[in-house]
């Protein structure tokens, strides 16, 4: 029975998800003590901050994860140590390029930061750098299926940050300053923990090859813009909320993009899974097989999410309480239209992933650039004439239904398929894993 339940647990699938639920518990956890123990002004410029590190942090893994994913997996064994050293060789040349961008810009821009922002500025360069080995340990395992190992690293880099803050919490107070030592603090524990156990390959560097690093770089250049015209989205609404309205605002509009986690979380494990299938049919010149692929992968995550955001959207009130207090209500309607929003993002998602496995990255990055021009200039807009991060929010929802119906007509021009397969087999595949999950659970008894 007992060797049955595992049958049931032990799959990629599984430890996909294990691991985004566990990472998306923590960060949901600490984002709640933090909102409660930082003034609304201090948590605002904390959301703003971790977001311009994870914008360069994004860089290097739009740079690196895709071809490592693609040029890594199921090489043989030369092949694969000069992909980990030239990766290796990349990872520690941008890294120096951040260092050095950061000691000019703290150099010259000095003067127009503030206080708390010349503070950051000191930090930002020690965070890229203590954090090089869990991320490339966490690429290499990806490229693995490896994702029981991945839910170790993530349990690490989240829980170190989580019992930091509670230890600065019981033992004296929480500022800023802790806030951001913490953070680090769980970065460099999370990397000495990856170097340890043998997960980073870092001992490949001295296979890194002229020939491979071209190779990474010609791919990676591709994906990266797509990602960072992505990840901007977020930074792009808070750091105009912030210049134009005040960091507080910027606490609130936090608060619905910790309810997206939940969405978040399914996604990433889908598409986690995803990239190898698409790639691998695409690889193949099988476009049927994409397109099953793609329809099957968008269709079922859909459903999927759809309860959850019914659910959230039902009791919207009681989950900000709980997640943030009830100095964060006025949140109550950003969330519910965040909620209407996510019904897109598996469509929106799944069409870029496509997108980049199929070799056109290019494409994917046009995509992502119109939606961030429209983004921006929505923003700027609604706030100049509203003064309110409700319109904001109704801004990101309009142009997601603008930049999927963009979306959608790109990637019919490589892929056939059409919204009735994604539903059709989205449905399909919901009943499968239905009576597959159902079926092991019965030999289990």
């Amino acid at each position: 029975m007992g060797f049955k339940l595992l049958s049931v647990l032990n799959n990629r699938h599984f430890h996909s998800l294990l691991g985004n639920l566990v990472s998306a518990f923590l960060n949901v956890l600490s984002f709640a003590i933090l909102v409660r123990l930082l003034s609304l002004s201090a948590f605002g410029e904390w959301v703003l901050f971790i977001g311009t590190y994870t914008v360069l942090d994004q860089i290097r893994t739009a740079l690196l994860q895709s071809g490592i994913i693609k040029f890594y997996t199921g090489v043989d064994e030369k092949t694969g140590k000069e992909v980990a050293g030239s990766a290796w060789y990349m990872v520690l040349i941008l890294t120096g390029v951040y260092l050095l961008l950061n000691l000019i810009a703290g150099l010259i821009l000095y003067n127009y930061f503030d206080e708390t922002w010349r503070f950051f500025m000191r930090w930002l360069g020690l965070m890229t750098v203590v954090s090089v080995p869990f991320n490339i340990a966490s690429w290499f395992l990806q490229a693995e299926h490896r994702f029981d190992k991945i839910l170790q690293v993530r349990f690490w880099q989240n829980g170190g940050f989580l019992v930091m803050i509670l230890l600065f919490h019981f033992l004296s107070d929480v500022t800023l300053p802790h806030v951001l030592f913490a953070y680090t603090t769980g970065l460099a524990a999370t990397s000495i923990f990856t170097l340890v156990m043998g997960w980073t390959k870092i001992r490949s560097l001295v296979y890194s090859t002229k020939k491979q690093v071209i190779i990474l770089v010609k791919y990676g250049w591709l994906i990266v813009g797509s990602m960072i015209s992505s990840g901007f989205l977020n930074y792009s609404d808070n750091f105009l909320i912030r210049t134009m309205i005040s960091p507080a605002a910027v606490a609130i509009y936090a608060i619905p993009q910790k309810f997206m986690e939940v969405i978040e979380i399914i996604l990433r494990s889908f598409v986690a899974t995803a990239q190898p299938t698409l790639s691998g049919a695409a690889n193949k010149n099988d476009w049927a097989g994409v397109s099953r692929a793609f329809s099957r992968y968008t269709g079922v995550v859909s459903i999927v999410i759809i309860p959850f955001i019914i659910g959230m959207i039902l009791f919207t009130k009681p989950l900000i309480i709980i997640l943030a207090g009830s100095a964060y209500l006025p949140a109550t309607e950003v969330v519910r239209i965040f909620l209407l929003c996510a019904v897109l993002y598996p469509i929106d998602r799944f069409i870029g992933v496509a997108l980049d496995m199929i070799n056109r990255p290019l494409t994917n990055f046009y995509k992502n650039f119109i939606k961030l021009i429209l983004n921006i200039i929505g923003d700027i807009l609604f706030i100049y004439f509203t003064h309110d991060v409700r319109w904001v929010a109704f801004g990101s929802l309009l142009n997601m239904i603008i930049c999927v119906v963009i979306g959608y007509y790109m990637l019919k021009k490589y892929v056939p398929f059409t919204a009735g397969e994604i539903v059709k087999l989205g449905w399909a595949e919901c009943q499968l894993l239905l009576e597959k999950v159902g079926g092991k659970l019965k030999l289990v008894k």
